[in-house]
């Protein structure tokens, strides 16, 4: 069978500043179209990005063929790099996932989230406070990167201080993660955050070793103390705390902005929320599956195999259209309606599915549910402001706005 094809160029300017047109063109095309200008398969409805996940011929190791792809100056300059994301549970198939993934599982309890929403909501209202004395409030610059970026920062123990820093390091990393339109400034910049993150918590582990306290470090730390075999070494722990200071900030910042844009384009069902705040809760899932944090995750076919008749060849690379499944018309009702109080939300992709679903997943539903919660209670009246140009981050995997300028 001849799969559909497609040169689509999902870094052009169209498809950033609206990705949901393309994904929906592309869903119309069918489950699986070959994108051309990317030599990539993307995975376009719900049903055939759920079953993506669970696929184990597909590897989430994209780490190995795009250090292939690289010029011998390239590999030498990303070496440290490569390193320190071998460190990263999401870039690993099983048992390494799992291996990777349980140190942190078992420091990332139920009860340490629980026990932090009195602070998160302490957070908030603090920077609220703050957010009524801007002349010129920027919703992302003035409450949502700053309040996930001090609620991970304690979690981890990380002073306060240094969390412009870190936010600098993960733009720069971010150029490889969530891949950047121009591949060489992408490849300088990682290389530099790269080193930053590793001199930085090389310290802070030397630090906390010495001196134990209530963080998630000292935690992971005594895991490894108690247990050699199912702890991590070091250069895995510097790349798992690498991950969780990354995925703790920059997708919970793009999740609230990316709500919060929504409900502002939406002022009849941003009312409706402040009317019914006992549906806060699923109004969130809705908010998510709406237009999420993610655009889509990135698989390697690691098995040749035919998947709906269609031929995958070892190496190719696969895109698991997670925004488009958000909006698959076979599962959700007038998919292109934001609808706080849709039934089925919560079977939206934006956290993933099966063995990768996010483990970040129930604080970023608490920061945001406390955040998006408080915000239009405190200012009901809040609305972008007339001259707003929204602007959305250059790149493949992820989404969020650089900027939401408001009047509150």
């Amino acid at each position: 069978m001849n799969a559909p094809t497609s040169d689509i160029d999902l870094l052009a300017p169209d498809a950033i500043a609206d990705p949901h047109a393309i994904f929906a063109a592309l869903r119309e095309m069918g489950p699986i179209v070959w994108l051309t200008r990317h030599r990539a398969w993307m995975f376009t409805t719900h049903e055939a990005v759920r079953l993506g996940f669970h696929d184990q011929r597909l590897s989430s190791d994209r780490l190995t063929p795009l250090e292939a792809r690289l010029d011998e100056p390239s590999r030498a300059a990303m070496g440290q790099t490569f390193d320190l994301l071998r460190g990263w549970m999401v870039f690993h198939d099983e048992p390494e996932h799992t291996r990777l993934r349980e140190p942190l599982r078992r420091t990332f309890t139920p009860s340490r989230l629980a026990n932090l929403r009195p602070r998160v909501e302490e957070i908030v209202d603090k920077l609220l406070d703050d957010l009524a004395d801007i002349d010129e409030p920027d919703l992302v610059r003035d409450f949502a990167f700053p309040l996930p970026a001090i609620v991970i920062a304690e979690l981890l123990g990380v002073p306060a201080q240094d969390r412009d820093d870190f936010k600098h390091w993960s733009d720069q990393l971010a150029a490889i993660v969530f891949g950047s339109a121009n591949r060489t400034a992408g490849i300088e910049r990682a290389a530099a955050g790269s080193a930053k993150f590793v001199g930085y918590f090389t310290g802070l582990v030397d630090r906390y070793t010495s001196e134990p306290t209530d963080n998630l470090i000292s935690a992971l730390i005594a895991v490894t103390n108690d247990d050699p075999d199912a702890g991590l070494a070091p250069t895995e722990l510097v790349g798992a705390l690498t991950l969780l200071l990354f995925g703790g900030h920059e997708t919970t910042t793009n999740l609230i902005s990316n709500s919060m844009h929504s409900l502002l384009r939406h002022p009849g069902q941003q009312q409706l929320l402040g009317s019914r705040p006992e549906q806060l809760v699923g109004a969130l899932e809705e908010l998510h599956r709406f237009d999420g944090s993610t655009k889509l995750m990135v698989r390697v076919v690691g098995e040749a195999h035919e998947r709906d008749g269609i031929a995958m060849a070892v190496g190719q690379t696969v895109f698991l259209g997670v925004l488009g499944a958000n909006r698959d018309p076979v599962v959700f009702d007038d998919p292109d309606e934001l609808r706080i109080d849709r039934s089925n939300a919560r079977s939206h992709l934006g956290y993933g599915y099966g063995g990768h679903f996010c483990l970040g997943a129930a604080l970023a539903r608490l920061e945001a549910e406390v955040a998006i919660g408080r915000l239009i209670e405190r200012f009901p009246h809040l609305a972008l402001r007339d001259d707003a140009v929204v602007t959305w981050g250059e790149v493949l995997l992820g989404r969020g706005p650089a900027a939401l300028p408001i009047s509150i």
